[in-house]
């Protein structure tokens, strides 16, 4: 009988100590958007969330569509200024995912068929952290809007506790778009 408390209380620890760090992690990510991003809002905050969450598996329906796409986007984007965002930044507060800027590509660092290939991979199966992410929403958007109250929207926060619910993604908002440029994939941590 001993023995059933002691795995009981160790697992329930082991399970509390969890949520205890993925909260701080949140936290974290949160004052590094807000810090990195100071127009970002909360809708760019289930952005990454939901990446890290799901990977790209949302995106990849064909693999010639993909190549299509990242060498339109690619087109679209040599003579624009990326410097707002990284060449790399992980995805979220777990950070499975990465989110690999075409200035890598415009730069040269790597080739757009090495970019498909990685985000071919990181697309290839169910990426999902787990089947509950509007539960997983309602608690990072608790703690985003008390890492930063000028996020609140109720209008925004409903819209996005609905995609939530349906597991859906979301684009960056249009602050995000209109003022750090971001064009990246997503490829496996």
């Amino acid at each position: 009988m001993r023995v059933i408390k002691f795995l009981i209380i160790s697992v329930l620890a082991v399970f509390m100590l969890s949520c205890k760090n993925d909260d701080k992690a949140i936290r974290l990510m949160c004052g590094e958007i807000h810090e990195n991003y100071p127009l970002a809002t909360l809708q760019d905050v289930y952005k990454t969330c939901y990446q890290d969450f799901f990977g790209a598996e949302h995106l990849m329906n064909d693999t010639a569509m993909a190549r299509k796409y990242i060498s339109y986007e690619l087109g679209q984007c040599r003579d624009t200024d990326m410097s707002a965002m990284p060449k790399h930044e992980p995805t979220g507060f777990r950070h499975r995912f990465t989110r690999i800027n075409f200035s890598c590509l415009v730069d040269g660092e790597i080739t757009e068929e090495q970019l498909l290939t990685m985000f071919i991979e990181a697309a290839g199966k169910d990426n999902a952290f787990s089947d509950d992410w509007a539960s997983e929403w309602l608690k990072i958007e608790t703690i985003a809007l008390d890492v930063n109250p000028e996020w609140a929207d109720e209008e925004l926060q409903s819209e996005l506790r609905m995609a939530a619910q349906g597991r859906h993604a979301v684009r960056h908002s249009e602050a995000f778009r209109d003022n750090y440029n971001p064009h990246y994939r997503i490829v496996r941590n």
